[in-house]
């Protein structure tokens, strides 16, 4: 089996409908199905809850969850992130050739915001060039007012573009993205979902429940690779690119499994249409 099994967190995550609320006996439901006690669910939920994700309407199976505006603005932004993996992979989103600087300067009292602007920047694929200021080829500045608040953002962060981008041992595009973003760490995070693939059968033979807990577990494998991959625009990386070969796999086995089993609001997350749109 793969050694990535979906967490509770996931299960958790995939059961909201388009409405952004998930009923708590169908949470269950879907847990018990891929092997999970309700204990670790609940914990996801508390901790869920606590970092303002979602809410908890009611107790016990009766009860309910709802993303709050900050969970919908995660949700949407992981979304964007797949599609963007997939307009890159069909050559839709070409780079305009822009570095976009990230630089702020954060009172030591007000230190909360600044952790929250290195989290974001960082979750969104922007590397530090020097202590408060981060670089990528892509304008964040959307996904960093939803992920940091507009008024931190607002507040603090100094952008710039550039067209030339060079500093020690690298110079010239591709040199300065393979320096800043070493392809091998990227290629790597894709092992996990590449090993699941192979080793996750999808027969005839296989039950609704069997299918829903392998989309599980490899959505888990296909989130890991994506919060570690920077989408760089195809002009800064190698060719071939391993990882584009991953996600064609996973699109295919995604369809044979959407086609076949209950339509978990995990299905619409993880579309795979591609799409000319997310970061620029």
């Amino acid at each position: 089996m793969s050694a990535y099994k979906a967490a509770p967190r996931t299960v958790v995550e995939a059961c909201f409908d388009p409405q952004g609320t998930a009923a708590l006996d169908y949470v269950y439901d879907v847990a018990a199905a891929v092997g999970l006690a309700d204990q670790p669910v609940r914990l996801a939920v508390r901790r869920l809850e606590a970092a303002g994700t979602l809410r908890q309407e009611g107790r016990g199976r009766k009860g309910r969850l709802v993303l709050t505006d900050a969970g919908r603005l995660r949700s949407d932004t992981d979304v964007r992130f797949v599609a963007l993996a997939y307009a890159q992979d069909a050559g839709l989103v070409p780079w305009d050739g822009l570095w976009r600087l990230y630089t702020f300067s954060v009172p030591e009292r007000h230190r909360s915001e600044r952790d929250a602007l290195r989290t974001a920047l960082t979750r969104l694929g922007a590397v530090p060039l020097a202590p408060g200021a981060y670089v990528s080829p892509h304008d964040l500045l959307d996904e960093l007012a939803a992920e940091a608040s507009a008024r931190t953002v607002g507040t603090y962060l100094i952008t710039a573009e550039a067209t030339r981008l060079t500093g020690p041992g690298f110079t010239g595009p591709t040199a300065t993205a393979e320096h800043l973003w070493p392809p091998a760490e990227t290629v790597e995070a894709y092992r996990p979902l590449a090993e699941a693939l192979a080793e996750e059968p999808l027969g005839p033979d296989r039950s609704p429940v069997e299918l829903v807990a392998t989309a599980l577990r490899l959505a888990e494998a296909f989130t890991h690779a994506l919060e570690r991959d920077p989408l760089l625009p195809p002009e800064l990386r190698p060719t071939p690119w391993p990882p584009s070969r991953v996600r064609r796999d996973f699109q295919e086995a995604w369809t044979a499994i959407r086609g076949r089993t209950p339509d978990l609001s995990l299905f619409r997350a993880f579309d795979t249409e591609p799409a000319a749109t997310g970061r620029s």
